[in-house]
């Protein structure tokens, strides 16, 4: 029986079989994105306890309860003269979560700056809402993101 909910989950994908308790999830991303309009994907998932889980290639949570989540992200933003401003924040099933945005510009004649930043919100989510980071302009650099939920 072990075996068929075994495979089972791997035909289903990510979260396919739910277990009991909270969720706790972190994923980094080491290298640098550029991504123009898409969610920010990982390299690693360095924690995944309880039930759900962050897709590495989609970058996306699903929610497998009811309840408060705790979403956190933070990441490097890199830009030098003449690029575009850095926009990133989280979603909840494809929409912007307001109050989430980092953005980030450098308007010298020459030069570069790189900032830290992120984010942080309590958010009310239903079982298979999904969540993720968002660049809506990273093509300036983002790297070192990493994307943390918590089920309260």
């Amino acid at each position: 029986m072990l075996v068929i909910k075994y495979f089972i989950s791997i035909l289903i994908g990510c979260g396919g079989l739910a277990a009991a308790g909270k969720s706790y999830h972190c994923s980094v991303s080491k290298g640098w994105i550029t991504t123009v309009q898409g969610p920010v994907t990982y390299d690693t998932v360095p924690l995944s306890s309880g039930p759900g889980c962050i897709s590495s290639s989609t970058g996306e949570y699903s929610a497998p309860n009811d309840g408060i989540y705790t979403l956190t992200y933070s990441l490097q933003a890199n830009n030098n003269e003449g690029e575009n401003g850095v926009a990133v924040w989280m979603r909840r099933n494809q929409r912007q979560l307001i109050g989430t945005a980092h953005y980030s510009i450098y308007t010298g004649p020459s030069g570069y700056v790189d900032d830290q930043g992120g984010r942080t919100m309590l958010v009310q989510l239903t079982a298979g809402d999904k969540v993720d980071v968002y660049c809506q302009d990273c093509s300036a650099a983002i790297i070192d993101v990493s994307f943390c939920i918590s089920e309260m």
